[in-house]
């Protein structure tokens, strides 16, 4: 089977108002231009019109390296945190009556626990980065027992 797509890179767009349209123009390297000539067909045909799709190439990134959790802000924890499905399960179990004050939500339990009405301020006050820390320590014991 012969290919079917060939790389290009977008470079320039071009309104045509008479025909109510914009004419998008994809750059191909000159050594890829037999194959992609094949692929559309040869010249175009204004007689017969012929439709492609166009997708994004994703590029290869590097991974990203982990951070360590204990160089992380105590409100980019909290953050993550609140998005774990164990954390909110915790939060309903251990800390009900804070769970059902704060409406449900693992965010607004965090700062009604830690005493803030941002979890960024978790990092600007001595004592709501201690109440965090000793949530998460909790926590992580909690993991451990419930979910060993």
């Amino acid at each position: 089977m012969s290919n079917l797509a060939f790389r290009a890179c977008y470079s320039d767009w071009k309104l045509v108002r008479t025909r109510q349209v914009v004419q998008i123009v994809f750059e191909v390297p000159l050594a890829d231009a037999d194959a992609a000539y094949e692929i559309l067909g040869g010249m175009p045909n204004s007689s017969k019109e012929q439709w492609f799709g166009i997708a994004a190439i994703q590029e290869a990134r590097a991974p990203k390296q982990k951070r360590d959790w204990r160089d992380m802000t105590p409100a980019t924890q909290a953050g993550i945190r609140c998005e774990e499905p164990a954390f909110t399960a915790f939060l309903k179990e251990q800390r009900s009556d804070d769970w059902h004050e704060a409406g449900n939500d693992p965010a607004a339990c965090v700062r009604l626990i830690c005493g803030v009405t941002s979890r960024a301020f978790i990092e600007k006050d001595q004592r709501s980065r201690v109440i965090w820390k000793q949530l998460d320590d909790q926590f992580q014991a909690w993991k451990q027992v419930e979910h060993a």
